[in-house]
């Protein structure tokens, strides 16, 4: 019988992702923080909001100059909170991808692997935690209960010795989840850099600073570049196979 995990052995993980439709790099990224931690840490993003962005969503698209102060609060409680949250994310050339040969034809079947490697990556780097993943919420054929499954076998073939590693998969409403939202405005500033977008004529003044801002934090130089593997913010650069 499946023993219940203990809080303190349970760390939660909030996937986004950006640019998945129509531009050359597709980034998911995750917030991993321990469960103990989630209070601390939403109530310092909720204060980080105020006095500029008081409601609503905190979104990539939503980033301009009004607000920017409000949002390089918000990216400062997981730099300045690196012992208890990370960030994750892995990036995919969309050139690259080929649905037909390797995804059924389905691009949504590609998403979900990407998100399947995302997710293993975190197992890897967590040896001792029992996870809680939390996608954003998406209209998809698989279910979070399928990605679970899918999940621990896949942690049980890789010899993983815990017993069902990912105990709870359930999507949430980025626009309740002040974690999601966190990772959503990083997974944004990435991807914006990745795909060129700062240097488009006419680009959001506030997007480049806050995009240039987050990578200066994460103390990351070249975002075409793999960071070190187990830091507490990391870049992925996928190498698919041909």
């Amino acid at each position: 019988m499946r023993v219940a995990p203990k809080p303190d052995e349970i760390a939660e993980v909030y996937i986004d992702e950006s640019s998945q439709n129509n531009h050359r790099h597709l980034v998911i990224g995750c917030i991993v923080n321990m469960l103990l931690s989630a209070t601390t840490l939403n109530a310092a993003i909720a204060t980080a909001r105020t006095p500029e962005l008081p409601n609503g969503e905190a979104k990539w698209v939503k980033v301009s100059k009004a607000k920017l102060a409000a949002y390089k609060r918000i990216v400062d409680v997981l730099f300045d909170n690196n012992d208890k949250a990370h960030f994750h994310c892995l990036v995919v050339d969309t050139t690259l991808l080929d649905h037909n040969r390797f995804d059924e034809g389905s691009r949504e079947i590609g998403f979900n692997k990407q998100v399947y490697q995302l997710a293993m990556k975190v197992a890897r780097l967590y040896p001792k935690e029992l996870f809680h993943l939390y996608p954003d919420h998406r209209e998809t054929t698989q279910t979070p209960e399928d990605l679970r499954l899918i999940l621990n076998r896949g942690c049980r073939k890789k010899g993983d010795k815990r017993d069902w590693p990912f105990r709870r998969c359930q999507f949430r409403d980025s626009k309740k989840t002040l974690l999601l939202q966190l990772a959503d405005i990083i997974v944004g500033g990435i991807a914006f850099k990745l795909n060129g977008h700062d240097k488009k004529k006419g680009a959001s003044e506030a997007k480049r600073e806050f995009a240039a801002y987050i990578l200066a934090r994460a103390k990351v130089a070249d975002s075409f570049r793999d960071t070190a593997f187990s830091a507490g913010f990391t870049i992925w650069h996928r190498k698919l196979k041909r």
